[in-house]
């Protein structure tokens, strides 16, 4: 069992071997997350510089540390490009839900994948075994999602249809029908949001080696890399759950 101290983290910041490429890794997964935003805004058609688009990400990333969940950041984000693009709230809002939810997928196949190629090494143990069964579930839902995104149309979408009908009844839901029908654009976006979700999977692919190497920074040369990618996707969802400051 390895215990953390403040010695060890002492010691782990100097180890550069390690600690060196986790902060490259996770330079670049920041930076990959600043392209797949810009490029989901351009689907809507907002016109968004990159360097603006970067500054903004950052911001995001500051309230997501300082605010209660790892999502909190996301609604400042709506904020600030709602000031900036006046009247297209709604679609950057869609931009940005969308944006998590491609980063959440990722999270979920990445997940899934890595326990199926490292089944062998899980097999037997009680805590994988419901492990195995939520990531089948969610690698379930995101195929379903991204099954109705592609292949339902617009005329024959119910949500669509219920959000439309709840807006005739109650004006201010509107709000959510703009919002859905921002999400929905994406279908004829396709190739976007296979890219985005392309860039994800290498974005959690680069936090996992990431965490693996500040785990040999902190004297841990037994864990296995592909145990990092069950769990640590695993942490990054929980993370989401706005209980506390990140999670």
């Amino acid at each position: 069992l390895i215990s953390i101290s403040m010695a060890d983290t002492r010691r782990a910041l100097t180890d550069w071997g390690n600690i060196v490429p986790a902060f490259v890794l996770g330079i670049l997964a920041q930076l990959l997350g600043i392209f797949r935003w810009q490029w989901l805004l351009q689907a809507q058609g907002l016109a968004l510089r990159m360097g603006r688009t970067a500054q903004l990400t950052m911001i995001g990333v500051f309230f997501n540390i300082a605010l209660p969940g790892a999502v909190s950041g996301d609604f400042v984000k709506a904020f600030y490009v709602g000031k900036e693009l006046p009247g297209q709230r709604a679609k950057a809002f869609g931009a940005i839900l969308f944006d998590r939810v491609a980063g959440v997928s990722a999270l979920v196949l990445v997940s899934a994948g890595a326990l199926l190629v490292g089944y062998e090494h899980f097999r037997g143990t009680a805590l994988m075994a419901g492990v195995r069964v939520i990531m089948i579930m969610a690698a379930s839902a995101v195929l379903l999602f991204y099954g109705y995104l592609f292949l339902v149309r617009e005329r024959h979408d119910p949500l669509l249809w219920f959000f439309r009908r709840l807006e005739t009844r109650f004006r201010k839901a509107a709000s959510l029908t703009r919002i859905y029908e921002s999400i929905r654009h994406y279908h004829n976006h396709r190739w976007t949001v296979l890219k985005a979700l392309g860039v994800s999977a290498v974005i959690h692919l680069f936090v996992g080696m990431a965490c693996w190497y500040f785990a040999r920074a902190l004297g841990d040369f037994s864990v296995a890399l592909d145990a990092v990618y069950v769990v640590v996707p695993l942490g990054l969802l929980v993370t989401a759950v706005p209980v506390a400051p990140a999670g």
